[in-house]
């Protein structure tokens, strides 16, 4: 069986359509504000990777095997059939690779933090921050402030939203 990857986000538009309407009960207005990690995967620090999976209480050898996954790897580019030097990469995770979201899903993990009253989803690269309150305008302070924090917290991982990709819906 083949999932649609419009059916990945499936169980992530359940839960915010559910809370929405939950916040909604008590007559308050929501607001939402979706965002997108900048090439994300192409942002992950293998020494900061580490730390959080030592931190998370992943087994030193898990965290070992990582390493090489990230950090070891090198690519050789060819011009008129004459192979040049490797070159290291020093990128993330590899593209197309199973466990590539999984590391990038780790990585980003310390963005997380609770809202009250709201709630924050997110499913590999992409955030939302979803608040409520009487008047919008209250909901526009907050979503800023609930950003500014998520954003310098993403700054120490070295990652950092698109603004093209960013969108606010009430």
């Amino acid at each position: 069986m083949r999932l649609c990857p419009r059916a990945l986000y499936l169980p992530a538009c359940l839960t915010l359509t559910n809370d929405v309407r939950t916040l909604q009960r008590p007559r308050l207005k929501v607001s939402s504000l979706f965002l997108d990690i900048k090439a994300g995967c192409d942002n992950v620090d293998y020494n900061k990777l580490a730390r959080i999976l030592r931190e998370g209480g992943i087994p030193p050898f898990l965290v070992s095997w990582v390493s090489p996954f990230l950090g070891e790897r090198s690519c050789t580019l060819v011009f008129q059939a004459a192979p040049g030097t490797p070159a290291p990469i020093n990128v993330g995770p590899p593209q197309g690779s199973l466990i590539s979201p999984l590391l990038f899903l780790l990585y980003v993990a310390p963005l997380h933090f609770t809202i009250r009253q709201g709630l924050m989803i997110s499913y590999v690269g992409d955030f939302s921050l979803t608040v409520a309150s009487l008047p919008y305008g209250g909901n526009i302070r907050r979503l800023q402030e609930l950003f500014d924090k998520l954003d310098a917290k993403a700054a120490l991982l070295g990652v950092s939203f698109s603004v093209q990709k960013t969108e606010l819906i009430h």
